[in-house]
């Protein structure tokens, strides 16, 4: 005889719309399903997963909900929603109504795990109380090169001082 287990605990996920992002990010979530939290998975209609793949998540699509713009260039898709205030709107008026829904629903939102590159991401939670987590799914050279910016700024290879513009490195 099967039971099924009542969840109280809803993790928010909100991937970069891209495979070497959302593979990652739904990895986790399976992981974290099985740990006993529910999940919602919050994507764009640019390369949104594949639903049917996941029947034990909740999806809910923002950001680009034009049904008549299916698909984006890379580049407008970067210069609409990564970088522009515009998605941290979006996001918040969409956690807010996931907050609200978990606590009618005895199921209280713990936090929200983002892409490293959602900026505006960190500013939404903290407006909401909310704890995020960064993913970062960058490979070994991206993670090898990030941690060598604070010894290279220490040996002076970010100053703006003329004085060393001739210096070679």
């Amino acid at each position: 005889m099967e039971t099924t287990v009542r969840r109280h605990r809803r993790i928010i996920m909100f991937p970069l719309p891209f495979q070497g992002h959302i593979n990652p990010m739904l990895q986790l979530a399976n992981l974290l399903y099985s740990k006993g939290f529910s999940i919602t998975i919050l994507h764009t209609n640019f390369n949104a997963p594949r639903i049917s793949n996941y029947p034990h998540f909740t999806f809910k699509s923002i950001l680009d909900n034009d049904p008549e713009k299916r698909r984006f260039e890379l580049a407008e898709f970067s210069k609409d929603f990564i970088h522009n205030q515009d998605g941290g709107d979006a996001l918040r008026h969409e956690l807010r109504l996931l907050v609200a829904s978990g606590l009618e629903e005895n199921e209280r939102v713990s936090c929200l795990i983002t892409d490293s590159y959602w900026h505006f991401a960190q500013a939404v939670a903290d407006s909401l109380n909310l704890p995020r987590l960064v993913l970062r799914t960058m490979g070994l050279f991206c993670t090898a090169v990030f941690s060598s910016i604070p010894l290279l700024d220490a040996r002076g290879y970010f100053t703006l001082d003329d004085s060393r513009k001739h210096t070679r490195c």
